[in-house]
């Protein structure tokens, strides 16, 4: 009897041991036929509290299954929090990754792959302070003197590629071509520094905006016309996250009048570590509207604008050629909803495209236009630069990354 005893009480120990073993997890499925680098990941915390169960004030971190940690961010967005993650995936593998209890006394230390920053020398002395929270003088001027916004306004990076908005009634969009992983904007356009027109350890501006749409702006089709994002009553920026994963900025203008109406506009952007673009989700609050964006086209040479349909839900529409500042290759990408694409179309070259005031017409610009029934569009616009990725070199390497994305965008990742 005794040893009976014994021998239940190791099996019931064996038993509760195996049940201790038990790591809480998430299986995530790649339905692809292709490799999937950096691939962003979102887990709700209303996923992991049905796993864990309903404690939001648990701490936690992940691991995959070689017990290696996996960068990640807690990010709140308007009162949601989820949990961001860039994780490669290997043609159709299925991969798990461990959800890890942690004591209240973790903090994550990874490096960041991601950054915002809009520089303000308030106070006209040289020294530019790390705005998160700003809302913008109405009368604020393109090529103010002394300059308030370093580098003319907001920029954002990842660790490919990086973009500004010049932040007055111009609203254009530039970018940084990258040669560095490195986070860089904080220091780039200050005073004694040298120049960003030039390539740098870091990269360079690589891109001539002038009246055009740069990468990505937007504007309006109102009765025909076409009208930049310009002057409005109210315009305001935030920061809701950055860090090792992901980055995400608001630019919300009040009081854009347009043909005697006024619109509120909302444009979200966020970019991504190991991405070579930015996605922008736009709101328009008014009568129902064509929004438009565009790619500038000033340096472009040769062939025009391409168009690929990789699949039944995204649109693409780039361009390539030695249309950088330094007269080497570029490509400048937009993937589009099927469902919200109307058109795309060619801006008048009047001018020579240099004007920087912001009230000339939009020139030098392939742009689609984009409606829905709620008022609501999304793109992602990519930019490959030859010195950034030596797969933008060709044309073809290029128009592969982009077809690479929108196939991505149209199988995303199973939570099995």
């Amino acid at each position: 009897m005794n040893k009976f005893i014994v021998f239940f009480a190791g099996l019931l120990l064996i038993s509760c041991t195996k049940r201790q073993e038990v790591i809480p997890s998430i299986t995530f499925l790649n339905p692809s036929s292709f490799e999937r680098i950096a691939e962003p990941i979102v887990i709700s915390q209303s996923k992991i509290n049905s796993i864990l169960g309903d404690n939001n004030s648990v701490v936690i971190y992940f691991e995959d299954e070689n017990g290696n940690l996996i960068p990640f961010q807690k990010d709140n967005l308007y009162d949601k929090v989820e949990y961001s993650l860039s994780i490669d995936f290997d043609a159709n593998q299925s991969k798990k990754v461990f959800i890890k209890i942690a004591d209240a006394s973790y903090k994550s230390d990874f490096t960041a792959y991601t950054n915002i920053r809009l520089g303000k020398d308030a106070n006209a002395d040289g020294i530019y302070d790390d705005i998160h929270v700003e809302v913008r003088d109405p009368n604020h001027l393109p090529g103010a003197f002394p300059v308030l916004y370093q580098a003319e306004g907001i920029s954002w990076e990842n660790d490919k590629v990086g973009f500004r908005s010049y932040w007055d009634k111009r609203n254009g969009k530039d970018i940084w071509g990258k040669t560095t992983d490195k986070m860089v904007l904080d220091s780039v356009g200050l005073p004694n520094t040298p120049s960003y027109h030039e390539i740098e350890h870091w990269g360079a501006d690589v891109l001539k905006v002038g009246n055009s749409l740069g990468a990505g702006a937007l504007a309006m089709v109102r009765n025909d016309k076409l009208i930049r994002l310009g002057a409005t009553d109210v315009a305001s920026f935030k920061v809701l996250t950055e860090g090792p994963v992901r980055a995400i900025l608001t630019l919300d203008y009040k009081g854009w009048n347009v043909d005697g109406e006024s619109f509120d506009i909302t444009e979200t952007i966020s970019i991504w570590k190991g991405k070579y673009g930015y996605k922008s989700d736009v709101v328009l609050k008014g009568s129902n509207q064509k929004i438009v964006t565009g790619i500038v086209n000033i340096h472009l040479e040769n062939d025009g604008l391409q168009v690929v349909n990789p699949n039944e839900n995204y649109n693409i529409i780039y361009t390539f050629g030695t249309q950088s500042e330094f007269k080497d290759n570029l490509g400048l990408g937009l993937i589009l909803d099927t469902n919200e694409l109307v058109v795309s179309k060619k801006a008048p070259n009047t001018g020579a495209g240099t004007s920087i005031d912001g009230n000339s017409p939009i020139s030098h610009t392939y742009y689609a236009e984009m409606q829905s029934e709620n008022n609501e569009v999304s793109f992602y616009f990519f930019a490959g630069w030859e010195k950034s990725n030596q797969e933008f070199s060709t044309k073809k390497g290029f128009e592969n990354m982009l077809i690479n994305e929108a196939n991505k965008l149209n199988n995303p990742i199973i939570i099995e």
